[in-house]
This record gives structure tokens, sequence and C-alpha cells, in this order.
């Protein structure tokens, strides 16, 4: 509905952000969504360099699909590297959106990344906003 509200076509990203993000309190959430915006950044950084380094070349289609798996080792890489294990799930959703939905290059590669980016950073601001606001844990539940 926020995404329709700001009239965004694509609702895919911020709802997957938004179910993998979900935890059992705010501050999990809050900690989860850190890690995810981690993985996000990491996720549309791979997917733009990847985008930018083969839109021109010929059997583009085909070259995106042999890329795919390349890219997803590197975000698990990098994640691994910088020591954020919990960001490769959203990092690996983010670069196969990017690159599995990206079909014939758009006018601007970085406009495409960075709508997902947004897209699915909105999912996880609406995670916690519905962790905090519709389902709030009691301090007697916990």
């Amino acid at each position: 509905m926020i995404s329709m509200f700001f009239n965004h076509e694509d609702i895919f990203c911020a709802c997957i952000a938004s179910v993998i993000c979900m935890e059992q309190t705010c501050e999990q959430t809050l900690d989860t969504g850190i890690n995810r915006f981690i993985g996000t950044m990491i996720g549309g950084t791979v997917g733009y360099v990847a985008l930018e380094s083969i839109c021109s070349l010929p059997y583009y289609e085909w070259i995106r699909v042999l890329v795919l798996p390349l890219c997803i080792l590197m975000v698990v890489y990098l994640c691994n590297i910088i020591n954020h294990k919990s960001a490769v799930s959203i990092g690996c959703v983010v670069i196969i959106v990017i690159l599995s939905r990206s079909g014939s290059i758009t006018s601007s590669t970085l406009t495409y990344v960075l709508q997902r980016i947004c897209d699915t950073l909105l999912g996880i601001m609406v995670a916690m906003l519905v962790n905090r606001f519709v389902f709030p844990v009691k301090v007697e539940d916990q």
C-alpha cells in the first residue's frame, strides 16, 4: 500500500524485505534491519557493477544469466569478509532481483538499481513499524 502511495509499480522487493526482516521484538527487528541494510547495499552495488559491465555486450540476456551465480558468490564473500553473515540472505535477494528482473536495460542502470534498493529499504522500515506498533511485544511477554 505504501509503494502504491509513492506510485511504485513493483512492490516485490518491499514485500520480500518486510517478510525477511520481521523478528519477535522491535530490537531484534532493528538489528536485523541494519544487517539487511548492509546486505541491500552490497547486493545493490554488486548488481550495479554487473549490469554496467555487461549491458553493452552481445547476448546480454544470456550473459546476465551466467553472471548471476558469480554475483551471488561475490555477495556471500563480501558479507563474510565484513563479518555480517546475516546480511547474506537479503544481499542475495537484491542481486537476484536486480539481475533477473532487469529485462532489457532501462535508460539508466543506476536509476533501476537505486529503485530496487529503495524498495528493499522501504520493506525493512515497514517491518520495523509493524513490529513496533502493530504487534508490539509487551515487557511481561518477554
